[in-house]
Formats: C-alpha cells, sequence, structure tokens
C-alpha cells in the first residue's frame, strides 16, 4: 500500500516540476539574448556584413547549439514579395560564414545554400557570448528593398532539446491565433505550444538601395547662396551707403544689357 502511494505521488509531482521548467526555459528573460545587431546597407554590386551576438542567460550551460539564418521575404513602399518570388538572378546571396567565442578565433565554412547560413556549436557556458556574421553579396541587377532575416536556434538543456524560432516561421493567421485569446498565462504572453517552439527570438534585416542623387542638394545649396548674396547686394544698393557699389552695379547692368541687345539682334538676323 505504501509502495502504491509513493507511486502515485509521484506522478502527480511530475507535470508540476515539467511546467516549472518549461516556464523558466522558455520566459523571455532567460532564452538566449540575440543582440548587438549590426545589418548592412548596400548598394546593389555591393558587399556586407551581417552580424550578431548571442548570450546564454539561463544558469546552466546548452549544448549542440545550431543556429540557423535565413533570408525568406523582401519589402519595399510599393509591394511586398517572398524571396521565392523573386528571379534568383535578382536575388542577394550569402556565402561564408563564421562564429567565435568572444575574443577567441573565428570558426568559417561555406553556406548550405545561398539564402542561409548556418552555425554549429558544441556548447554555451553560462553567461557565454558567440559572435555571428554572414557576407552578403549583391549584384548590379539585385532586387532594391529590404530583405528579411529569421532566425531558428536549437540546443539541449537540462537533457532536453529545445527549439527558438522568430517571427518569419508563422503567416499572420499562425501569429495572431497564437497571441491573442489567450485562456493561460503564457511566457511572453504567445502561446508556444500552438507555435511549436520553446520561444520567441527576433527576426532582423538589411537594405539593398541606390543612393540618392547629390547633386540637387548642392545645386539647392548653391541657388541659395547666390540668391542670398544677391540680396545683400541690393539692399545695400538701395540705402547707398557704398557709393563704390552703386557705380559697379550700374556697370554691370550696362554691360549686361550691351549683351542682351547684341544677342537679340544677332536673333532677329
Amino acid at each position: 500500500m505504501r509502495k502504491v502511494l509513493g507511486i502515485i505521488i509521484i506522478i502527480m509531482m511530475l507535470p508540476i516540476a515539467q511546467s516549472e521548467i518549461d516556464d523558466y526555459t522558455s520566459h523571455p528573460g532567460n532564452i538566449p539574448n540575440f543582440h548587438n545587431f549590426n545589418t548592412p546597407q548596400l548598394e546593389p554590386g555591393e558587399r556586407g556584413i551581417f552580424s550578431l551576438e548571442i548570450q546564454n542567460r539561463y544558469i546552466g550551460n546548452i549544448t549542440d547549439v545550431s543556429i540557423y539564418a535565413e533570408i525568406y521575404h523582401r519589402a519595399d513602399i510599393d509591394d511586398s514579395e517572398t524571396l521565392v518570388e523573386i528571379n534568383g538572378a535578382n536575388r542577394p546571396t550569402i556565402t561564408e560564414n563564421c562564429w567565435n567565442y568572444k575574443n577567441n578565433e573565428e570558426n568559417c565554412s561555406d553556406s548550405p545554400n545561398l539564402e542561409s547560413a548556418e552555425f554549429n556549436i558544441e556548447q554555451l557556458l553560462v553567461n557565454q557570448t558567440v559572435q555571428l556574421r554572414f557576407d552578403v553579396n549583391t549584384k548590379e541587377d539585385t532586387k532594391e528593398g529590404t530583405y528579411f532575416v529569421r532566425f531558428s536556434m536549437s540546443y539541449e538543456f537540462n537533457e532536453t532539446d529545445r527549439n527558438l524560432q522568430s517571427r518569419g516561421f508563422w503567416d499572420m493567421e499562425q501569429w495572431t491565433n497564437a497571441t491573442t485569446n489567450l485562456t493561460e498565462d503564457y511566457p511572453g504572453n504567445i502561446n508556444l505550444n500552438s507555435l511549436n517552439v520553446d520561444g520567441i527570438i527576433p527576426d532582423s534585416s538589411f537594405g539593398v538601395k541606390k543612393p540618392i542623387p547629390k547633386w540637387p542638394l548642392y545645386l539647392l545649396i548653391t541657388l541659395t547662396i547666390v540668391f542670398a548674396g544677391l540680396s545683400v547686394i541690393f539692399y545695400l544698393e538701395e540705402e547707398e551707403t557704398y557709393p563704390e557699389l552703386n557705380k559697379w552695379l550700374q556697370k554691370m547692368r550696362g554691360k549686361f544689357n550691351q549683351f542682351w541687345l547684341s544677342f537679340k539682334y544677332r536673333k532677329g538676323s
């Protein structure tokens, strides 16, 4: 009887313990911290580096860490489209991807495909930070706009496999269902069960855009200076404070009138 009673008590306690572990593991303030993003703003034909840092905020180590970054969407003022809707020749691409523990040597490898980067790390110790970077390449005919990057991260913590994903892995309907009409106190007020993940990490983005021509700005500045100078000169002429200036202006007017009459005469003949 005592043995049966002991088994019943253990079974009743198991869900409670698992719930506490999940609440801690999935809490937005505890999951690995994606931060210090450095996102390039490129002109078509340029190459840039996309980088970020990830910090382990758990009270224990995480192992078998795998991080995946993927370009998945493009948008501008006029339209929005998934990457697969863009012609392959007009897409930005990802090549080399590297990672390193902070202040340590880099470990680099080629990207698994042209739209994504993958990083496999043995472990992250408590409060340890890893730095990630990958190269973003564009061509002259790369389509301009803002390109969105989504992330996923898997690892083992407390002998349990965990999986984190960013917003870009779900459509609007799935996200709305997971963030509205919640009946339970979910970590971060998001129904992680419906999304089948252990936590939410951030999306990011980079830009591809031709620079705005600068000559109209320079022309505007030049005209402003010229008209400001003319305003001062005409004001001084009306005040008759500087006789020499008045003589010079009358001389310039005479030359201009002479030139204009000569021009009209030639045009008429």
